[in-house]
């Protein structure tokens, strides 16, 4: 196996974030059109949320922001380990905002044995899905969806996330075949774009979940027509961007497939 060095990987995210600074990628007007959301409905307004469940918000958003940062450098499988942080702290959040004596088990996670095991057992993504399930099925699916699809893309080391990068590269010397992983996709790549589309589809669920987490949010009521039309014009520019129609289950962009030309 041979790799390139440290200073060559940086160097080259930096000529990938460069480049996307000066002409940025495809889809990122949907990115702008996500942070637009997030700005008008949490940020530019009082919200009721306990201290926590706040805490835990805004680190989703910030989460949210390092993925994109990700795509931009081209280091696109990085993009879900990231996501997958945001999507947990926001379903954290929602807990805590359900019940706010779950704010002192995750204050006092590291005080104890015991105190780690209570928090383990409290703060599980699946719990927060089952809260939302009677009342929001489709957004719980969505979430179950967006969590689930991260870990099988790159939060953990699966072949899609791995196998996804790869490229034959021919014989190499007697019965030899070699293979190359790339780390690092180029400005505007079909990936770069394809991870912008993850960092929206994620957004869309942590901005979900915060308007969850506080009582009659009006982005869940009397301007959910609001959300129902981001999620459409997302969904129509992800067909644009996929060349035709997706029949899908779960995200969106887990069916979005690379041109095969």
């Amino acid at each position: 196996m041979t790799a390139g060095t440290l200073a060559e990987y940086l160097d080259a995210t930096a000529e990938v974030s460069q480049g996307h600074a000066a002409a940025p990628p495809e889809l990122m007007h949907l990115v702008h059109e996500m942070d637009a959301v997030f700005h008008r409905e949490f940020f530019n307004r009082p919200l009721e949320l306990t201290p926590v469940a706040a805490l835990l918000a805004i680190n989703a958003y910030t989460a949210l922001l390092g993925a994109v940062r990700e795509a931009l450098s081209g280091h696109v499988v990085l993009v879900f380990p990231v996501a997958r942080a945001a999507l947990e702290s926001a379903c954290y959040a929602f807990l805590v905002s359900q019940d706010e004596t779950r704010a002192d088990i995750w204050l006092n996670r590291h005080r104890s044995t015991d105190d780690l095991k209570a928090c383990r057992n409290v703060f599980v993504v699946d719990k927060a899905i089952k809260i939302l399930q009677p009342f929001q099925p489709v957004m719980a699916e969505y979430v179950r969806g967006m969590y689930d699809a991260s870990i099988d893309y790159g939060a953990h080391p699966n072949p899609l996330s791995v196998l996804s990068h790869i490229e034959a590269t021919g014989p190499e010397g007697n019965d030899e075949f070699g293979f190359s992983l790339t780390g690092v996709q180029g400005c505007n790549s079909w990936h770069v774009n394809r991870e912008l589309l993850v960092c929206v589809e994620t957004g869309q669920a942590v901005a979900f979940l915060i308007a969850a987490s506080v009582a009659d949010h009006p982005f869940l009521n009397e301007r959910a027509q609001d959300f129902e039309d981001w999620m459409a014009s997302k969904n129509q520019m992800a067909e644009s961007f996929n060349g035709a129609p997706i029949k899908y289950v779960g995200p969106m962009y887990a069916s979005v497939r690379p041109p095969t030309s």
